[in-house]
C-alpha cells in the first residue's frame, strides 16, 4: 500500500516536523510513501486558506483511483485553520473514497468528532467576526499588513515609493534580464536594500514577491478579491509572465537542459498526465569523428518514478508539429455574448451557494455530535453536499481568476498577435523569445504515441 503526504505550515509544527511523522509512520506500517502535496500560504485565507494543494490532491487522486493509496497528516488542523474546514475536508475525502489517515495512529473521525465537541463558543464568534472582515474586504479596506511596496492610508493601500521601485525593479529583472531568484536576491542585498523587517532578502522572500498579485493592483482577503482597487506596481500581463516562468522552473528537473528543449514546462504525457522532460542521447555513427547527440521528450514518471511506459518523442518533430498546428489553429474565442452573465454576479451566486452548502454541513455534523449519527451514516448524507461544495470551490476560484470583459477583448488580440508572430517567425526568433510566446498562446500540450493536442490560451 503506498501513501500520499499532505501538508501545511503550522505555527507549532512546520513541514519538516511533519515530514518526519509521515515518514515514521510509512515505516512503523510498512507503507510505501507516494508523493508530498505542500501546501503554499499565499494560496487564499479564511476556510479556504491552504486550498489550491488540496484540490489538486483530490483532483489528482479521484481521476485515478487507488484502493491501495491513502492519504496521510500529520494532525487534523493540517486540513484546516477551523474545525468547520476540517470537517470539510474530511467528508470530501471520504466522498471520494480517498482513505485518511493521522500520522500518529489517531482515527480520523474520533478526531474530528472530539474537535467538533470541543470547538470553543469563540469559533461561532469568530465566523461572525470574519463575515464583518469580509464586508471591509469587499471596500476594499486593508486587512492586516500591507505587502511590501505599500503602506496603508485611510484603510487603503497606496505606494511607497522607495519600496515600489524595488519590487518593480524585482519584476524587470526577472522579465527582461532573464536573471533567476537567486541572482536578484543577491543583488538586493549587494545594493544594501532590506526587508520590510530590516533583515536581509533570502531567495524564500524575494519569491514570495513575485507571486504576490496585490502588484497588479487587486485586493484579496478572505476569499475576496477587489480589481483595481490600489496602484499597480506591474501589469497584468507582466505577473502573469512572471507566473508561468517561476511554474516552468519549477517543473524542470536535474536531468533536463533547460535552455535547449523549447516545450519544457509544457509538454505532457497523454497517458499518465505527467511532464514530458528534455532528454538527449549520444550515438556513435559508423565514418563519424563525434557521436551523434539525438533530443527528445520523455515522460517523466518513466525517468524520474519508474511509472507509465516508454513515450517519448523526437524533439524536432514535435516541435515541428506544435509549429503546423499553431498555423491550422482557429483563431482565439472572441468574448462571449452579450447575455452573458457579469463575472461578479457569477461569482456571488456561487459564494451564495457554498454558504448554503456549508450551513447544510454544519447541521449534519452536529448531528453526528449529538450522537443521532454515526460516522458511517454522517459520511453517507454528507457526501453529496460535500462533492457539491468541492466544485463550487474550484468554480469560485475559476471565476475570480476571469477576466473582465475588457482585459478579455484586449487579450484575445494580443494573443492572436503573439500566435501570428511565433508562426510567421519560428525560426528567426530568439529562444528564449520563442519559449515566451509559446507559454502566451497556450496552457498545454498533451502528447500521445501517435497524437498531439494543443490546449491554447482563451
Amino acid at each position: 500500500m503506498q501513501a500520499v503526504c499532505y501538508l501545511r505550515a503550522l505555527l507549532d509544527e512546520p513541514p519538516d516536523a511533519q515530514r518526519s511523522a509521515f515518514a515514521a509512520y510509512c515505516a512503523g506500517t510498512s507503507r510505501r510513501g507516494a508523493r508530498e502535496y505542500l501546501e503554499h500560504e499565499d494560496a487564499g485565507d479564511g476556510d479556504t486558506l491552504g486550498s489550491g494543494e488540496l484540490r489538486r490532491m483530490l483532483r489528482e487522486l479521484a481521476a485515478e483511483p487507488r484502493p491501495d493509496t491513502e492519504v496521510v497528516i500529520a494532525r487534523l488542523a493540517v486540513l484546516g485553520t477551523t474545525v468547520r474546514e476540517q470537517a470539510r475536508r474530511y467528508l470530501q475525502l471520504a466522498a471520494l473514497s480517498i482513505p485518511l489517515a493521522i500520522a500518529d495512529g489517531t482515527d480520523p473521525a474520533e478526531a474530528l468528532l472530539a474537535a467538533w465537541d470541543e470547538r470553543d463558543p469563540s469559533e461561532r464568534r469568530r465566523e461572525q467576526v470574519r463575515q464583518g472582515m469580509r464586508e471591509r474586504a469587499l471596500r476594499g479596506e486593508v486587512l492586516g499588513r500591507a505587502p511590501y511596496g505599500y503602506r496603508v492610508a485611510g484603510r487603503h493601500l497606496v505606494a511607497d515609493p522607495e519600496e515600489a521601485a524595488v519590487v518593480r525593479e524585482a519584476f524587470r529583472s526577472y522579465l527582461d534580464d532573464g536573471e533567476g531568484v537567486r541572482r536578484i536576491t543577491q543583488a538586493l542585498n549587494a545594493a544594501g536594500l532590506r526587508t520590510r523587517r530590516g533583515g536581509p532578502w533570502s531567495i524564500v522572500s524575494v519569491r514570495g514577491l513575485l507571486r504576490n498579485p496585490a502588484y497588479t493592483g487587486t485586493y484579496r482577503r478572505l476569499s475576496i478579491v477587489v480589481p483595481a482597487e490600489h496602484e499597480a506596481l506591474v501589469s497584468r500581463e507582466q505577473f502573469q509572465r512572471v507566473q508561468e516562468r517561476l511554474a516552468a522552473r519549477r517543473t524542470s528537473f536535474g536531468t533536463q537542459h533547460r535552455g535547449e528543449y523549447l516545450l519544457a514546462g509544457l509538454a505532457r504525457c497523454g497517458y499518465c498526465g505527467n511532464h514530458l522532460i528534455g532528454m538527449r542521447r549520444s550515438r556513435a555513427v559508423a565514418g563519424a569523428s563525434k557521436p551523434q547527440v539525438y533530443r527528445y521528450y520523455q515522460c517523466e514518471s518513466r525517468t524520474n518514478q519508474s511509472r507509465c511506459d516508454y513515450h517519448t518523442r523526437r524533439a524536432d518533430e514535435l516541435e515541428r508539429r506544435v509549429r503546423a498546428f499553431l498555423r491550422l489553429a482557429s483563431p482565439p474565442a472572441q468574448l462571449a455574448g452579450a447575455g452573458a452573465a457579469p463575472r461578479d454576479d457569477a461569482l456571488e451566486r456561487v459564494r451564495a451557494r457554498r454558504r448554503s452548502l456549508r450551513r447544510q454541513l454544519d447541521v449534519l455534523l452536529e448531528r453526528h455530535a449529538s450522537g443521532e449519527w454515526s460516522a458511517a451514516r454522517l459520511r453517507e448524507e454528507a457526501s453529496t453536499l460535500a462533492l457539491l461544495d468541492l466544485q463550487a470551490e474550484d468554480e469560485e476560484a475559476l471565476l475570480e481568476a476571469r477576466d473582465t470583459p475588457v482585459d478579455h477583448l484586449r487579450r484575445h488580440g494580443e494573443l492572436a498577435a503573439a500566435r501570428r508572430r511565433l508562426v510567421r517567425d519560428w525560426s528567426r526568433l530568439p529562444f528564449t523569445e520563442q519559449r515566451d510566446l509559446l507559454r502566451r498562446v497556450m496552457t498545454g500540450i498533451v502528447v500521445t504515441d501517435d497524437a498531439i493536442r494543443l490546449e491554447l490560451a482563451t
